[in-house]
Protein backbone atom coordinates (compact mmCIF):
# COMPACT_ATOMS: atom_id res chain seq x y z
CA UNK A 1 0.00 0.00 0.00
CA UNK A 2 2.68 2.03 0.87
CA UNK A 3 4.36 1.65 -2.61
CA UNK A 4 1.46 2.38 -4.20
CA UNK A 5 1.02 5.78 -2.50
CA UNK A 6 4.65 6.84 -3.41
CA UNK A 7 3.90 5.89 -7.43
CA UNK A 8 0.49 8.08 -6.94
CA UNK A 9 2.35 11.16 -5.12
CA UNK A 10 5.05 10.55 -8.00
CA UNK A 11 2.81 10.35 -10.77
CA UNK A 12 0.92 13.86 -9.38
CA UNK A 13 4.20 15.38 -9.01
CA UNK A 14 5.03 14.67 -12.46
CA UNK A 15 2.31 15.52 -13.36
CA UNK A 16 1.86 18.54 -12.09
CA UNK A 17 4.77 19.83 -13.72
CA UNK A 18 4.40 18.78 -17.10
CA UNK A 19 1.20 21.05 -16.68
CA UNK A 20 3.32 23.99 -15.49
CA UNK A 21 5.71 23.30 -18.85
CA UNK A 22 5.50 26.29 -21.36
CA UNK A 23 3.29 25.61 -24.52
CA UNK A 24 5.27 24.46 -27.58
CA UNK A 25 5.66 26.95 -30.07
CA UNK A 26 2.27 27.76 -32.55
CA UNK A 27 2.29 26.97 -36.30
CA UNK A 28 3.11 29.93 -38.31
CA UNK A 29 0.12 31.54 -40.37
CA UNK A 30 0.05 30.27 -44.02
CA UNK A 31 -1.57 32.17 -47.31
CA UNK A 32 -3.52 28.57 -47.47
CA UNK A 33 -6.32 29.38 -44.32
CA UNK A 34 -8.50 32.28 -44.96
CA UNK A 35 -9.54 34.46 -41.95
CA UNK A 36 -13.43 33.63 -42.66
CA UNK A 37 -15.81 31.70 -41.71
CA UNK A 38 -15.82 28.00 -41.74
CA UNK A 39 -13.90 26.47 -44.64
CA UNK A 40 -16.36 24.11 -47.40
CA UNK A 41 -14.06 21.23 -47.85
CA UNK A 42 -15.62 18.62 -50.88
CA UNK A 43 -14.63 14.73 -49.64
CA UNK A 44 -13.56 13.56 -53.50
CA UNK A 45 -14.60 17.32 -54.58
CA UNK A 46 -18.07 16.61 -53.57
CA UNK A 47 -18.25 12.50 -54.42
CA UNK A 48 -22.25 12.50 -53.30
CA UNK A 49 -23.11 14.63 -56.47
CA UNK A 50 -20.54 13.45 -59.03
CA UNK A 51 -18.40 10.76 -59.66
CA UNK A 52 -15.80 11.61 -57.05
CA UNK A 53 -12.19 12.81 -57.53
CA UNK A 54 -12.85 13.77 -61.15
CA UNK A 55 -12.46 16.78 -62.98
CA UNK A 56 -16.16 16.93 -63.44
CA UNK A 57 -16.56 16.55 -59.61
CA UNK A 58 -14.53 19.37 -58.90
CA UNK A 59 -15.69 22.05 -61.39
CA UNK A 60 -18.93 21.21 -59.89
CA UNK A 61 -18.11 21.81 -56.45
CA UNK A 62 -16.64 25.10 -57.34
CA UNK A 63 -19.72 26.27 -58.86
CA UNK A 64 -21.31 25.44 -55.52
CA UNK A 65 -19.51 27.53 -52.88
CA UNK A 66 -16.57 24.94 -51.86
CA UNK A 67 -13.55 26.49 -50.38
CA UNK A 68 -11.23 23.69 -50.85
CA UNK A 69 -11.03 20.20 -52.62
CA UNK A 70 -9.98 17.22 -51.19
CA UNK A 71 -8.67 14.76 -52.76
CA UNK A 72 -6.35 11.66 -53.01
CA UNK A 73 -3.69 10.49 -55.24
CA UNK A 74 -1.61 7.63 -56.60
CA UNK A 75 0.70 6.67 -58.78
CA UNK A 76 0.11 5.13 -62.50
CA UNK A 77 2.58 2.10 -63.77
CA UNK A 78 4.44 4.93 -66.03
CA UNK A 79 4.62 7.99 -63.07
CA UNK A 80 1.46 9.96 -63.49
CA UNK A 81 -0.05 11.07 -60.24
CA UNK A 82 -3.81 10.37 -61.12
CA UNK A 83 -6.40 11.65 -58.49
CA UNK A 84 -8.08 8.69 -57.06
CA UNK A 85 -9.41 7.19 -53.40
CA UNK A 86 -8.92 3.65 -54.31
CA UNK A 87 -5.73 1.70 -55.19
CA UNK A 88 -7.70 -0.32 -57.79
CA UNK A 89 -10.40 0.90 -60.22
CA UNK A 90 -12.78 -1.86 -59.69
CA UNK A 91 -14.78 -0.51 -57.19
CA UNK A 92 -16.40 2.81 -59.26
CA UNK A 93 -15.61 1.81 -63.11
CA UNK A 94 -15.88 -0.43 -65.61
CA UNK A 95 -12.48 -2.10 -65.59
CA UNK A 96 -10.27 -3.87 -63.11
CA UNK A 97 -6.68 -3.49 -61.70
CA UNK A 98 -4.63 -2.06 -59.54
CA UNK A 99 -3.53 2.15 -60.37
CA UNK A 100 -0.23 1.07 -59.56
CA UNK A 101 0.30 -1.66 -61.62
CA UNK A 102 -1.53 -0.28 -64.90
CA UNK A 103 -0.44 3.06 -67.43
CA UNK A 104 -2.23 6.22 -67.10
CA UNK A 105 -4.15 5.55 -70.47
CA UNK A 106 -5.25 1.74 -70.07
CA UNK A 107 -6.92 3.26 -66.62
CA UNK A 108 -8.54 6.18 -68.48
CA UNK A 109 -10.20 3.95 -71.00
CA UNK A 110 -12.61 3.04 -68.73
CA UNK A 111 -15.86 4.78 -67.21
CA UNK A 112 -15.11 6.03 -63.95
CA UNK A 113 -18.76 6.63 -63.36
CA UNK A 114 -19.81 3.42 -64.31
CA UNK A 115 -21.12 2.38 -60.75
CA UNK A 116 -21.32 3.97 -57.28
CA UNK A 117 -20.65 1.71 -53.85
CA UNK A 118 -21.46 4.17 -51.64
CA UNK A 119 -24.62 6.15 -53.17
CA UNK A 120 -26.03 3.73 -55.52
CA UNK A 121 -28.80 5.30 -56.31
CA UNK A 122 -27.58 8.50 -58.50
CA UNK A 123 -26.96 8.09 -62.35
CA UNK A 124 -24.23 9.67 -63.99
CA UNK A 125 -23.10 11.00 -67.20
CA UNK A 126 -20.74 8.73 -69.33
CA UNK A 127 -17.73 8.95 -70.31
CA UNK A 128 -15.98 10.56 -67.19
CA UNK A 129 -12.38 8.98 -66.38
CA UNK A 130 -10.08 8.99 -64.24
CA UNK A 131 -8.36 12.34 -63.96
CA UNK A 132 -4.19 13.44 -63.63
CA UNK A 133 -3.69 15.76 -60.60
CA UNK A 134 -1.86 17.69 -63.65
CA UNK A 135 -5.15 18.19 -65.41
CA UNK A 136 -6.57 19.37 -62.36
CA UNK A 137 -4.25 22.00 -61.40
CA UNK A 138 -4.15 22.96 -65.53
CA UNK A 139 -8.22 23.61 -65.50
CA UNK A 140 -8.09 25.26 -62.04
CA UNK A 141 -5.11 27.09 -61.01
CA UNK A 142 -6.64 29.69 -58.72
CA UNK A 143 -8.06 26.58 -56.43
CA UNK A 144 -7.00 25.33 -52.70
CA UNK A 145 -6.46 21.34 -52.53
CA UNK A 146 -6.23 19.00 -49.53
CA UNK A 147 -4.56 16.62 -51.37
CA UNK A 148 -4.20 12.94 -49.25
CA UNK A 149 -1.16 10.82 -50.70
CA UNK A 150 -1.98 7.31 -50.45
CA UNK A 151 0.80 4.89 -51.42
CA UNK A 152 3.09 4.32 -48.73
CA UNK A 153 6.46 5.14 -50.67
CA UNK A 154 8.50 8.07 -51.85
CA UNK A 155 8.12 7.89 -55.29
CA UNK A 156 4.59 9.74 -55.41
CA UNK A 157 5.85 12.34 -52.84
CA UNK A 158 8.69 12.84 -55.40
CA UNK A 159 6.07 13.77 -58.37
CA UNK A 160 3.97 15.86 -56.23
CA UNK A 161 6.72 18.00 -55.19
CA UNK A 162 7.99 18.68 -58.61
CA UNK A 163 4.09 18.99 -59.50
CA UNK A 164 3.69 21.92 -57.11
CA UNK A 165 7.00 23.10 -57.80
CA UNK A 166 6.05 23.47 -61.66
CA UNK A 167 2.88 24.90 -61.37
CA UNK A 168 3.67 27.59 -58.31
CA UNK A 169 0.89 25.96 -56.15
CA UNK A 170 3.10 25.68 -52.78
CA UNK A 171 0.51 28.11 -51.23
CA UNK A 172 -1.83 26.28 -52.49
CA UNK A 173 -2.17 23.15 -51.16
CA UNK A 174 -1.92 21.52 -47.38
CA UNK A 175 -0.71 17.53 -47.89
CA UNK A 176 -1.59 14.34 -46.25
CA UNK A 177 -1.48 11.33 -45.44
CA UNK A 178 -2.24 8.26 -43.22
CA UNK A 179 1.55 7.67 -43.37
CA UNK A 180 3.05 9.58 -41.02
CA UNK A 181 6.72 8.43 -42.64
CA UNK A 182 5.69 9.46 -45.95
CA UNK A 183 4.45 13.39 -44.43
CA UNK A 184 7.87 12.90 -42.88
CA UNK A 185 9.57 12.55 -46.33
CA UNK A 186 7.14 14.77 -47.95
CA UNK A 187 8.46 17.49 -45.49
CA UNK A 188 12.10 16.73 -46.00
CA UNK A 189 11.92 16.73 -50.15
CA UNK A 190 8.95 19.82 -50.21
CA UNK A 191 9.91 21.80 -46.75
CA UNK A 192 8.40 24.79 -48.49
CA UNK A 193 4.47 23.14 -48.72
CA UNK A 194 2.31 22.80 -45.71
CA UNK A 195 1.73 19.39 -44.29
CA UNK A 196 -1.06 18.41 -42.02
CA UNK A 197 -0.47 15.18 -39.53
CA UNK A 198 -0.49 11.41 -39.69
CA UNK A 199 -1.94 9.14 -38.24
CA UNK A 200 0.51 8.94 -35.33
CA UNK A 201 0.60 12.22 -35.31
CA UNK A 202 -2.89 12.48 -34.60
CA UNK A 203 -2.81 9.93 -32.27
CA UNK A 204 -0.47 12.02 -30.09
CA UNK A 205 -1.93 15.15 -30.67
CA UNK A 206 -5.30 13.27 -29.12
CA UNK A 207 -3.59 11.68 -26.08
CA UNK A 208 -2.13 14.69 -24.96
CA UNK A 209 -5.42 16.33 -25.30
CA UNK A 210 -7.43 14.20 -23.42
CA UNK A 211 -4.78 14.41 -20.57
CA UNK A 212 -4.93 18.20 -20.46
CA UNK A 213 -1.35 18.27 -21.97
CA UNK A 214 -2.27 18.86 -25.09
CA UNK A 215 0.03 22.41 -25.00
CA UNK A 216 2.91 20.66 -25.33
CA UNK A 217 2.59 18.58 -28.97
CA UNK A 218 5.40 20.47 -31.23
CA UNK A 219 3.37 20.28 -34.33
CA UNK A 220 4.96 19.15 -37.77
CA UNK A 221 1.83 20.20 -39.73
CA UNK A 222 -0.53 23.26 -40.02
CA UNK A 223 -3.53 21.74 -39.77
CA UNK A 224 -5.47 18.54 -37.95
CA UNK A 225 -8.32 16.42 -40.08
CA UNK A 226 -10.51 14.22 -37.71
CA UNK A 227 -13.49 12.23 -37.52
CA UNK A 228 -15.95 12.86 -34.80
CA UNK A 229 -15.73 9.10 -34.02
CA UNK A 230 -13.21 6.49 -34.66
CA UNK A 231 -14.20 3.18 -33.66
CA UNK A 232 -16.93 4.00 -31.21
CA UNK A 233 -14.56 6.26 -29.51
CA UNK A 234 -15.30 10.38 -29.90
CA UNK A 235 -11.95 11.64 -31.03
CA UNK A 236 -13.01 15.05 -31.86
CA UNK A 237 -13.45 16.67 -28.49
CA UNK A 238 -13.62 20.47 -27.37
CA UNK A 239 -10.17 19.52 -25.40
CA UNK A 240 -8.58 18.34 -28.98
CA UNK A 241 -9.88 21.65 -30.87
CA UNK A 242 -8.71 23.96 -27.97
CA UNK A 243 -5.07 22.00 -27.84
CA UNK A 244 -5.13 22.62 -31.46
CA UNK A 245 -6.14 26.50 -31.88
CA UNK A 246 -3.65 26.93 -28.83
CA UNK A 247 -0.95 25.79 -31.56
CA UNK A 248 -2.41 27.84 -33.88
CA UNK A 249 -3.41 24.85 -36.08
CA UNK A 250 -6.15 24.22 -38.09
CA UNK A 251 -9.17 21.80 -37.08
CA UNK A 252 -11.12 19.81 -40.21
CA UNK A 253 -14.25 17.21 -39.48
CA UNK A 254 -14.39 14.88 -41.94
CA UNK A 255 -16.35 13.24 -43.75
CA UNK A 256 -19.99 15.13 -42.34
CA UNK A 257 -22.90 15.08 -44.29
CA UNK A 258 -25.63 15.34 -41.47
CA UNK A 259 -27.04 19.19 -41.29
CA UNK A 260 -26.94 18.62 -37.28
CA UNK A 261 -23.78 17.59 -36.75
CA UNK A 262 -22.31 20.23 -39.44
CA UNK A 263 -23.94 22.98 -36.76
CA UNK A 264 -22.68 21.34 -34.37
CA UNK A 265 -19.43 21.12 -35.12
CA UNK A 266 -19.86 25.28 -36.30
CA UNK A 267 -20.93 26.11 -32.96
CA UNK A 268 -17.35 23.77 -31.67
CA UNK A 269 -15.52 26.19 -33.59
CA UNK A 270 -14.35 23.87 -36.13
CA UNK A 271 -12.27 25.49 -38.87
CA UNK A 272 -13.05 23.47 -42.15
CA UNK A 273 -15.90 20.60 -42.58
CA UNK A 274 -15.02 18.11 -44.82
CA UNK A 275 -18.05 16.81 -46.56
CA UNK A 276 -19.58 15.19 -49.83
CA UNK A 277 -21.86 17.68 -49.77
CA UNK A 278 -20.73 21.28 -49.74
CA UNK A 279 -23.89 22.72 -51.48
CA UNK A 280 -25.36 21.54 -48.08
CA UNK A 281 -22.64 23.19 -45.45
CA UNK A 282 -22.90 26.00 -47.37
CA UNK A 283 -26.45 26.80 -47.16
CA UNK A 284 -26.40 26.57 -43.45
CA UNK A 285 -23.31 29.22 -43.30
CA UNK A 286 -23.46 32.90 -42.71
CA UNK A 287 -23.52 34.36 -46.19
CA UNK A 288 -20.66 37.48 -46.94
Amino acid sequence: MKIFSVFMTGSLLVYLLLLSLPAAEPVKDIPFYKPTSVQVIAHGSARALLPGNTLEAAVNALRLGTDILELDIHLTADSQLVVRHDEMIDTTTNGSGLIADMTLAEIQQYDVGFHEVDFPDLTYPAGIVVPTLESLFIRLPESRYLIELKPEGTAAADHLCQLLNRYNLTEQVVIGSFHSSVLQYFRQICPQVPTSLGQSEVALLVVLSRLGLGHLFNSPGVSVQLPVVYAGVKILTPAVIEAAHQLNMRVDAWTVNDVGLMQKLIDDRVDGIITDRPDVLRSILPRG
